[in-house]
């Protein structure tokens, strides 16, 4: 024997189906969007930017950043580096990639492997600023993955690479 539920909760049962068909389109309208978005390919730093060479790279939900200084030491046996080599060819490595999101003018990336333990730790996020004119992609950090404001980052221009 069925038996027939309270009006209360089939109702309640049908906005929490409405609320969930929502999230779903709102979720494929968000992929669809980020497949379309110029930021999409990969971006190699302009050979102009002193000293540096990067690539990122942007897929329609993931990317991946690395940037290096050019005039890092060679090592020949990493085994015998000194303390103060491995801080020389560490210390001047951007290296993270994960899940990002565009909002206008905004990048906001969800790292989930870093360089930095703090910046891949769980709800960390960084924010920057990007401009895309033809073939030229500049990026701007506004905000760190520890919530602070960057005022003084320097502005990074990227051509795109494919």
């Amino acid at each position: 024997m069925l038996y027939p539920m309270k009006r209360s909760t089939s109702i309640h049962f049908r906005w929490a189906l409405i609320a969930a068909a929502l999230i779903m389109l709102a979720t494929a309208f968000s992929t669809a969007f980020a497949a379309d978005s110029s930021l999409v390919g990969a971006w190699q730093l302009d050979p102009g930017q002193a000293r540096q060479t990067a690539l990122y790279l942007f897929t329609p939900t993931h990317y991946s950043m690395l940037l290096a200084a050019t005039d890092r030491p060679d090592v020949a046996d990493m085994s015998k580096a000194t303390a103060d080599e491995l801080r020389a060819i560490w210390g001047p490595l951007l290296a993270n990639a994960g899940t990002y999101e565009v909002s206008g003018d905004l990048i906001t990336i969800h790292p989930v492997v870093a360089k930095i333990p703090v910046v891949m730790k769980p709800g960390a996020n960084e924010v920057y600023r990007f401009r895309i004119e033809g073939k030229t992609l500049t990026l701007k950090q506004v905000r760190n993955a520890r919530g602070v404001t960057v005022d003084s980052a320097p502005t990074f221009k990227f051509v795109r690479a494919e």
